[in-house]
């Protein structure tokens, strides 16, 4: 059961966000597309189709405070639109662009822009690393490959002075290693890390953010 206004809120609050009710049904209806468009194409697990609000939009607002306001954002392999449509939704100032190679998926991230009227959000359909770059201030890459396997084409997409942020856990010591040296080549260094522990989970979220030397 998805939580009430109330209390989800209150879990919002403890992000940074001040969650209106018209936001709130806005992830309702966004966590019940998800649910209806999910029997035809597989955008997140069956097993998770519980936990949309209460863990997937959580994490998907966690990382709020890293990004500016009026940011130009990119959601690179955007799939069920997590991170991000819930950003879009909490945080009408952002221009959010979501990146995604799978046409099925690129189909559905389309009709919820559509049916949810997110103006401020617009959907690419392609490969991130064959686009040309998006000039975004912020380059998000939630729970995907390694660090090292898509920092180019994240980076690609990342304007001179902006930031590429990875949605991590703690146990993140070798992904960074690893890839040390894609960053030197790169001439890019991790500004910092950031944990914050989602509401209703003992999960914690590092935030490993990358930008210029």
């Amino acid at each position: 059961m998805d939580p009430d206004f109330d209390r989800y809120r209150q879990a919002c609050n403890r992000l940074g966000i001040d969650l209106t009710k018209e936001q709130y049904d806005l992830l309702l209806g966004y966590a019940r597309l998800v649910r209806r468009e999910n029997r035809l194409v597989n955008l997140i697990s069956r097993r998770d189709t519980d936990r949309i609000l209460p863990y997937h939009v959580l994490d998907s607002l966690a990382v709020q405070s890293l990004i500016p306001q009026r940011a130009r954002v990119c959601d690179i392999g955007a799939g069920a639109g997590l991170p991000g449509i819930p950003l879009a939704i909490a945080r009408s100032d952002l221009h959010v662009i979501l990146v995604e190679s799978t046409q099925k998926k690129c189909r559905f991230l389309t009709l919820a822009v559509r049916e949810l009227e997110l103006a401020n959000s617009e959907v690419v359909c392609g490969r991130s690393e064959s686009l040309e770059p998006l000039d975004c201030d912020v380059v998000l890459s939630r729970l995907t490959a390694r660090m090292k396997d898509v920092l180019v084409e994240c980076a690609h997409h990342r304007k001179p002075g902006g930031k590429v942020v990875f949605y991590k856990n703690q146990e993140c010591e070798d992904d960074l290693k690893h890839a040390a040296r894609a960053l030197g080549r790169l001439r890019l260094k991790v500004r910092c890390l950031q944990d914050v522990v989602l509401p209703y989970t003992a999960i914690v979220r590092r935030f490993i953010v990358i930008g210029s030397i």
